[in-house]
C-alpha cells in the first residue's frame, strides 16, 4: 500500500522531509551520483580485503590470493591521524580463539604491510610456509616469542637459527568486530 506524503499530518511530513516540506507538489529533484561518488572517495579510502583467514590458533593454510574480494572504507582523516598510507594496508580475517580476548574468531584485522620489523608487545601476522598466524611478539635474547593472548595456548619460541623460516607479514593496527547476532 502506498500513500502520498501530502496525506500525512504536517509534523510527520516535516519529520520525513526536513526542510524540503515546501517542495510537495513540485517535480522531484534529480540528484547526480557522480558528485556523491567523488565526495565519498575524497573522504574515504577503500582498503582491500582478501579472502584470507589468519590463524588465532595453531596455523591456518591459505591459498595464494592476489585479488581483493571486497573493500572496506576508512576515513582519510583517520588514516592521516594514525600516520597510515592506504597503500600499506590490507584487510584479513581472524580464525580461532588463541588471541582472545583481544581478537575473536572472524574479527576483521587491518594489517600494515610496511611494518614488518617486529617490536615488543605488538601484534603481527607471521607466515611459516603456507601457514599464517596472528600473535603478539616478544624478543628474548635473540629468540622470537610468539604469544597467544589466550592463556590456554603456550607461547611459540623461535630461535635465531629458525627465524629465516618465518616472514613478518605486517602489524595488526586495527581490529573490527561484530558485537551482536
Amino acid at each position: 500500500m502506498e500513500y502520498h506524503i501530502s496525506l500525512f499530518p504536517a509534523d510527520t511530513q516535516r519529520s520525513l522531509l526536513g526542510d524540503d516540506i515546501d517542495c510537495i507538489g513540485e517535480a522531484p529533484k534529480v540528484y547526480s551520483a557522480v558528485p556523491m561518488v567523488s565526495d565519498f572517495l575524497d573522504e574515504f579510502a577503500l582498503i582491500p580485503g582478501y579472502r584470507i583467514q589468519v590463524s588465532a590458533g595453531n596455523g591456518s593454510l591459505n591459498p595464494d590470493q592476489r585479488e581483493p574480494v571486497r573493500h572496506l572504507a576508512f576515513r582519510r582523516k583517520w588514516l592521516k591521524f594514525r600516520g597510515f598510507n592506504e597503500k600499506d594496508l590490507a584487510i584479513v580475517w581472524a580464525k580461532g580463539d588463541s588471541m582472545e580476548p583481544t581478537i575473536h574468531n572472524n574479527d576483521t584485522l587491518v594489517v600494515h604491510l610496511g611494518r614488518n620489523k617486529p617490536a615488543d608487545g605488538h601484534i603481527y601476522i607471521f607466515r611459516n610456509g603456507d601457514e599464517l598466524f596472528v600473535k603478539r611478539y616478544q624478543s628474548m635474547l635473540g629468540t622470537w616469542r610468539l604469544i597467544s593472548d589466550n592463556a590456554f595456548y603456550s607461547p611459540l619460541d623461535i630461535t635465531k637459527q629458525d627465524q629465516h623460516q618465518f616472514e613478518v607479514v605486517g602489524q595488526v593496527v586495527h581490529i573490527a568486530k561484530d558485537i551482536g547476532d
